[in-house]
């Protein structure tokens, strides 16, 4: 329950703001401009930020990439070492914190198809690549695992070779030789485009892996030499790379320090790029909060103008029992009114505006609640704040004079 003096105190707080919309409007813009800056920002950079995780997810924030490594004399060194068995694989892949486990083949052979060939890449693995790597299909289906079972002699085609192959022509239900042996084309991948350094991520095609050990006469699985894997979630990423340490050293029977093998992922290089939003939002939102000030600085002086234009009023008050702490409190209570004002206006109006830019610039702004909170107390404290100077002016008046100063 609010106390009848506080709400007296509120209430003539508005009647005397109110007196005057046009000056209150003027004193209130530099608030509003500053809370309406504040939330866009923030909408917009949560937004990107959403983006990016979304985008980097895509790209492999939760990957975790496993290859055996040779020990040397000098240490360790990448090469051909103790490759990984299936029943390491099986244990890895049903740890709760892994989702999906691929195995992965390569090689280069000869594509044909009609009177066109080429070297092409290969890569064998099985369906959890697609889930992995976040590729759909353009058209026609993934490889399943049956087809890994049987090693079924099918393929699926990235973008780049669907159209050096077949053109403009359906490639779905058509058969390219591979090393000299039919393959079915059962599905199209859709495009990634180039990497960073230039290199076409489309110009490869997939089969299953025991398709491709087969045909690379290696019927067992000692051609995987990379194993790529996706935790649940990124906090449960470091988490599943401790277990599959764990796993390879049970069953190899090594110790700390003797592993033969090497498990990386992304997530340092995820914080960085999600570090480096973060920093950005706090700079823009700074410089937005300048506005702030600015518009308390606005409050100060019309409030100090009030002061000056109403000294009889609070010389009356004054001489009749008010209490300096009472002069205090009503001008207090027209500040932050005043401020509030214009941060409830802000507040919408950056709600307002960061939808429409969210259209604009075609990805999401998100409003978060604890910005519209922090905004609204934000601009009730600035109130505050720069009307403590005046209020204290107020309250130090000496009631004779300020009676006598019409």
């Amino acid at each position: 329950m609010i106390p009848n003096y506080i709400l007296s105190n509120i209430n003539e707080a508005r009647i005397n703001l109110f007196r005057n919309k046009t000056r209150t409007l003027l004193t209130s813009l530099g608030i509003i401009i500053g809370i309406t800056s504040v939330i866009i920002l923030i909408a917009i950079t949560n937004g990107a930020r959403s983006v990016i995780e979304t985008q980097l997810t895509s790209l492999g924030a939760k990957t975790i990439m496993l290859k055996p490594f040779v020990r040397t004399a000098s240490g360790f060194s990448t090469g051909r070492g103790q490759n990984f068995n299936e029943n390491e694989l099986n244990l890895i892949k049903n740890l709760d914190s892994v989702d999906y486990l691929a195995p992965i083949v390569k090689a280069s052979e000869e594509v044909n198809y009609r009177s066109t060939s080429n070297i092409i890449a290969l890569v064998g693995t099985n369906p959890d690549f697609a889930g992995i790597n976040d590729w759909k299909n353009i058209s026609g289906s993934f490889i399943t695992e049956n087809d890994v079972k049987d090693a079924t002699k099918v393929c699926v085609l990235g973008l780049t070779n669907s159209r050096r192959f077949f053109g403009a022509e359906d490639p779905i239900g058509k058969k390219i030789r591979i090393n000299g042996i039919p393959h079915l084309v059962i599905g199209v991948l859709e495009p990634k485009g180039l990497t960073p350094g230039g290199r076409d991520q489309d110009d490869f095609i997939l089969l299953p892996y025991t398709s491709l050990n087969r045909l690379l006469f290696r019927p067992d699985m000692s051609n995987i030499v990379t194993v790529l894997m996706s935790a649940r979630s990124s906090e449960e990423l470091e988490y599943a790379k401790f277990s599959i340490i764990k796993i390879l050293r049970e069953t190899r029977n090594i110790n700390p320090g003797e592993d033969n093998f090497d498990i990386s992922s992304y997530e340092g290089v995820t914080k960085k790029i999600l570090g480096t939003t973060k920093i950005l939002r706090i700079l823009l939102t700074s410089i937005a909060s300048i506005s702030l000030i600015v518009g308390g600085i606005g409050i100060m002086n019309i409030m100090l103008v009030s002061v000056s234009e109403r000294t009889k009023e609070i010389g009356i008050r004054i001489t009749i029992g008010a209490k300096s702490r009472d002069i205090v409190f009503q001008f207090l209570c027209e500040s932050a009114l005043l401020s509030l004002i214009g941060g409830i206006v802000g507040v919408l109006l950056g709600f307002i505006i960061s939808k429409i830019a969210s259209t604009i610039i075609g990805w999401p702004a998100i409003v978060s609640l604890s910005s519209v909170f922090v905004a609204f107390f934000f601009s009730g404290g600035i109130g505050i704040f720069f009307g403590i100077y005046p209020a204290f002016k107020a309250s130090k008046l000496d009631p004779i004079m300020a009676i006598r100063n019409e």
